[in-house]
């Protein structure tokens, strides 16, 4: 569903907010629960962010077109903005999306997170692996003139923006990262969109989980 480059996303930091939890009840279930805020289009509660559809049914159907799996789509919630809630220039209409993927093998996630995803499973522990690639000249030249001058006027505005994750997992198993903080039965990580720009490497988030 979102395997695609993060740059896309990036375009409307203004308007723009991710946010993404992964619960491991054991070794292979779980749900993984996603909210993200998005322009909309004037006259439709359709998203400008194709990759971040606002409708049920367009998300069913990508993640049916991206993961053959059994994934189930659930909680869905759609909601516009009010004017209250908002301060954006550029985007006058903003709508906020939730909803719950349940999962019986984390190997079905594979392109339908953010990013890129991969797992390796053993008897009693994963290891994740997520890439997130960078904005980059080459992703500008491949965008509309529209495009170009949002991110020309929205690139500056980046030193607060972030995408925000979660993992949770049974409070007696181990986790080790490379990034982010761990807590008891939790781990967290925010990829601040500034250090995004401004560096040039991919960012590479591993981390592993054993299960007692």
């Amino acid at each position: 569903m979102f395997r695609f480059p993060l740059v896309l996303i990036l375009f409307f930091v203004g308007c723009f907010e991710y946010e993404e939890t992964i619960l491991f009840r054991k070794l292979s279930s779980g749900t993984v629960e996603i909210a993200y805020t998005v322009p909309l289009k004037r006259d439709s509660n359709d998203s400008l962010i194709k990759f971040l559809p606002t409708s049920k049914e367009e998300i069913i159907n990508s993640v049916k077109k991206k993961s053959n799996n059994n994934l189930q789509v659930r909680d869905f919630t759609f909601r516009e903005l009010e004017k209250s809630e908002t301060t954006d220039m550029y985007f006058k209409r903003k709508g906020k999306v939730s909803y719950k993927l349940d999962f019986e093998d984390p190997l079905h996630l594979d392109g339908v997170l953010i990013g890129t995803f991969s797992i390796k499973s053993k008897p009693r522990s994963l290891t994740v692996k997520r890439d997130f690639p960078n904005l980059t000249d080459n992703a500008i030249l491949d965008s509309s003139a529209g495009e170009k001058k949002i991110i020309s006027e929205t690139s500056r505005l980046l030193k607060e923006g972030r995408i925000q994750f979660k993992v949770l997992f049974p409070k007696d198993s181990e986790c080790s990262s490379n990034r982010g903080f761990i807590g008891l039965g939790n781990l967290t990580y925010q990829i601040p969109l500034q250090e995004t720009l401004e560096n040039p490497d991919s960012k590479t988030w591993e981390y592993k989980i054993r299960f007692f």
